[in-house]
């Protein structure tokens, strides 16, 4: 690294091309904000030693024809009627009429382009390293930086995006990323390397990569759904809702049914007895309490303000391991003649369904204005109803959109997904995940089609 020197005083300077004939002069805008820095231990040793949080100015020598030639943001910024490219211009003509070569003059007679980099989107200090990788591999060179930590390469991934070059810089960075292992544990860090991973995975890979990391974030959950500041995250969290309602009306259907139902669920033929159906409807709930999935609340009225009052909250762990914990339901038997009675038979099935789910992760499709996708949040204006008379003489509303049932005696015969392109699997996935009622109940004998079950209420 050399210096140039601007208004009396001196300044990095890095040569991306000892020949280059522009120089960028970048100011990385830091905060006290910044959580994150490049190196890892940088912040660290900062605020060890007290110091304020520096904000480098550094000029880089780089080729103007280079960045032109694959970047969108500096064709427009370099090039008239833009000050900056009137600016460039001039100063090279100035040259060309000295009989100067840019190529071989010093720092300080070629033009400069101001650019200022602030850390809102990025909250990370050592951008500059960063940013010199960037503009390395648009010269054709390897960067710099030989390992890419994942928080380095989301750095570069949302740079790059900024100065419109992803489709260059993922060309060369396809190796590094198809490779790159994404460290992801179960605390905070872990959530936030996730979520690098969705960024990194929107920018590089519209594709199967970008709905698999999805699907992992919706699975996983997040502590971060509220205020979500971008549209997939929003969705992400929607379709969590909708996979928890799912996965919670298995137990709610069976439950009612062993509460409330008059016709008996006990298997055992001519021999069946109502004593049997409530052992099981106690020892569900008893199974359920115990793991945290059911709660019992008392009839009395309680004041919103009363602070002693534990309300039940909303499951926020993982989805895989809610589904395991419900694959623990013992088969419970009120004596050993009783062993295809109980939940554990009719929810086994159920689970094995949900869990083989495809198509759950947000699947990209390109467009004029940017990748879009099938959202699974509801029209916030739906359709006017317009009700006609049926033949039986009641109102049916035929504008408004109908209530959608899902049924499970439809499909598990096969238990197998729709099959073919993505579209078709995300579509079953919508289909079962977004249904507004479910029907669990199944019977050996039942007539099964293939694909996913669903019908208007």
């Amino acid at each position: 690294m050399t210096s140039i020197k601007v208004a009396g005083q001196e300044y990095p300077l890095i040569d991306i091309r000892s020949t280059g004939d522009l120089i960028l002069d970048v100011s990385f805008k830091n905060t006290p904000e910044c959580t994150k820095s490049i190196p890892k231990d940088a912040l660290r040793a900062l605020r060890s030693k007290k110091l304020p949080v520096p904000s480098p100015r550094i000029f880089y020598r780089v080729r103007l024809e280079t960045l032109k030639k694959h970047s969108e943001y500096f064709r427009t910024l370099l090039t008239p009627p833009f000050a900056e490219g009137v600016s460039v211009a001039e100063t090279l003509s100035h040259l060309s009429k000295s009989n100067q070569n840019p190529t071989e003059v010093e720092a300080e007679q070629l033009p400069r382009v101001k650019i200022v980099d602030d850390d809102s989107a990025t909250k990370t200090i050592g951008r500059e390293l960063i940013f010199r990788d960037l503009l390395h591999v648009l010269h054709g060179a390897s960067p710099p930086t030989t390992i890419f930590t994942t928080h380095s390469l989301t750095v570069l991934v949302i740079m790059a995006d900024r100065f419109t070059v992803v489709p260059f810089l993922t060309r060369h960075f396809q190796k590094i990323l198809l490779n790159h292992k994404y460290q992801i544990s179960q605390d905070k860090v872990g959530e936030e390397t996730l979520r690098q991973k969705v960024l990194v995975q929107f920018y590089t890979d519209h594709g199967v990569r970008f709905a698999a990391a999805t699907k992992e974030l919706i699975l996983r959950g997040s502590t971060r759904w509220s205020g979500s500041y971008d549209t997939s995250s929003a969705e992400c969290a929607y379709r969590r809702t909708c996979v928890l309602r799912t996965i919670a009306s298995i137990q709610s259907q069976f439950l009612t049914i062993y509460s409330s139902s008059r016709d008996r669920q006990c298997k055992l033929g001519y021999d069946s007895s109502s004593a049997c159906d409530s052992f099981q409807l106690g020892e569900m709930v008893k199974f359920l309490t115990k793991k945290g999935l059911l709660s019992l609340i008392p009839f009395q009225s309680v004041p919103p303000e009363d602070s002693e009052y534990i309300w039940p909250e909303a499951y926020s762990g993982d989805v895989d391991y809610l589904i395991n914990m419900l694959r623990q339901c013992p088969s419970y038997q009120i004596d050993h003649n009783h062993g295809h009675c109980g939940l554990r038979t009719k929810l086994l099935p159920a689970l094995d369904f949900d869990v083989r789910a495809t198509g759950l992760g947000i699947r990209l499709t390109p467009s004029k204005n940017g990748p879009v996708f099938d959202s699974w949040v509801p029209q916030s204006t739906p359709k006017k109803s317009f009700y006609v008379a049926d033949e039986k003489g009641q109102d049916v509303d035929v504008a408004g959109s109908s209530s959608k049932e899902f049924q499970f005696a439809l499909v598990r015969s096969k238990m197998v997904w729709a099959t073919g392109n993505n579209s078709n699997m995300e579509k079953s996935a919508k289909a079962l995940f977004t249904a507004e009622k479910w029907d669990w109940v199944t019977e050996p004998e039942s007539n099964s089609k293939s694909g996913i079950g669903v019908r208007p209420l």
